[in-house]
């Protein structure tokens, strides 16, 4: 029921509390969430209908907005009109040289290592003004249209993420995993929800360029202790790779390649944080930075390497120099349409259900995810994407619905 339209709102105290004529009191009106969870709407006390709740009496001026003292703080939606923020494509290293070649930058660049975590990419952007917005991969989120619970956790942990706010715009990226969300990795059998944090953007390229803050200590000073959240540190050492020079081009290659091994075999990461033996899905590589970076110019030098049971281009090893050559539409197919990409694609486009109402999201997802992953493999099997796209949605699809048959 709604409030009289006018300036007065009728609101019926409780018998706790004596209030004089004169008296500034803290009131909370209809739709307001307090802090203990307790949602505000009309009632009828007494044979009176309330608009709202008295909350005492307070020392404050008239007027006095006293919401971050009484109320949960709103998760942002998209209606607040809050840019979203994307992280990078990781490239494969091949792609990385790719480009590399075509600027001609025969660069020399030292690599350290992340653990790649098997969930779904989250952020978490908290503005200078406090306001605080969820996001998946493609989009902000919110608790009524959420991802793997992302939203509704982060919107029960306002008051941290508030906390964050700094001169700048922030947005934290990191991994969320654990139970429910992917299978057949150790973190998967972690019995909660985590939020695994791997990179810091600072500005939004409205007020601020974006810089980016990758370094696992500087990520820890920034954000406190929190029994969900974790910062990845580097793992293994550090790797020089020089493109310059194939040779020792394929050595570093056959150096990450090792240690993507290493990790598919234990995931060293989650044994040591959680005591718990399994699979890791891989590797990200970093440029190593002693400094906070220009995002634009560093994310484009990052590589993944995932180890074979996870990869989503079927290379024959995580880590190569020159992109997989196939020779025909048939293998390209089985090149890029993997285990691994059409279950990251139920996860990022379907919300993990197998839904016919959802098969268009899926293949959608599936055919620009390929196509702007592929672009050396198609230069390199002499094929174009129109060549290439029926073949792709047919297998993608004909999967897809055998799920929603089996599910």
């Amino acid at each position: 029921m709604q409030a009289p339209n006018r300036d007065e709102v009728q609101i019926v105290a409780n018998l706790e509390n004596t209030y004089q004529v004169g008296d500034i009191v803290a009131v909370a009106l209809v739709d307001s969430v307090l802090k203990d969870g307790t949602k505000i709407k009309p009632s009828k006390l007494r044979g009176v209908y309330s608009y709202g709740m008295a909350l005492g009496i307070v020392t404050a001026e008239l007027g006095s907005d006293l919401s971050e003292i009484y109320c949960q703080q709103e998760l942002v939606n998209t209606k607040e009109n809050l840019p979203f923020q994307k992280w990078t494509s990781i490239e494969l290293l091949h792609n990385v040289r790719r480009n590399l070649d075509i600027l001609g930058n025969a660069v020399k660049i030292t690599y350290r290592a992340k653990i790649k975590l098997h969930g779904t990419n989250a952020g978490v952007q908290v503005t200078t003004e406090g306001k605080v917005a969820a996001q998946k991969r493609s989009q902000i989120i919110n608790p009524q249209s959420d991802n793997a619970g992302f939203a509704t956790w982060v919107n029960a942990n306002l008051e941290y993420f508030t906390a964050l706010r700094s001169t700048e715009n922030i947005t934290i990226f990191g991994e969320w995993c654990g139970n429910n969300i992917q299978k057949g990795v150790a973190i998967s059998r972690l019995e909660r929800k985590i939020f695994a944090v791997f990179a810091i953007q600072i500005g939004d390229n409205i007020t601020t360029a974006k810089k980016l803050e990758i370094r696992p200590e500087k990520i820890q000073d920034f954000v406190p202790e929190h029994p969900d959240i974790f910062v990845l540190p580097f793992y293994g050492e550090p790797v020089t790779i020089n493109f310059g020079n194939e040779r020792q081009l394929q050595d570093a290659a056959d150096t990450i390649n090792n240690m993507v091994e290493d990790v598919e075999k234990l995931d060293p990461w989650v044994q040591a944080t959680f005591g718990i033996e399994g699979v890791g899905e891989g590797l990200v590589m970093y440029p190593d930075t002693d400094k906070v970076v220009e995002r634009d110019k560093y994310t484009d030098l990052i590589f993944k390497a995932k180890g074979i049971k996870h990869q989503v281009v079927k290379t024959k090893t995580p880590v190569s120099i020159t992109p997989e050559k196939v020779q025909n539409i048939a293998e390209f197919t089985a090149l890029f349409v993997t285990e691994a990409r059409l279950l990251q694609a139920v996860t990022e486009a379907c919300d993990g259900e197998y839904d016919i109402k959802k098969i268009g999201n899926f293949l959608k997802w599936i055919s620009l995810d390929i196509q702007k992953e592929s672009v050396a493999e198609l230069e390199a099997a002499g094929l174009t994407w129109k060549e290439v796209n029926k073949s792709i949605t047919n297998d993608a699809k004909k999967w897809y619905q055998t799920k929603i048959v089996t599910s």
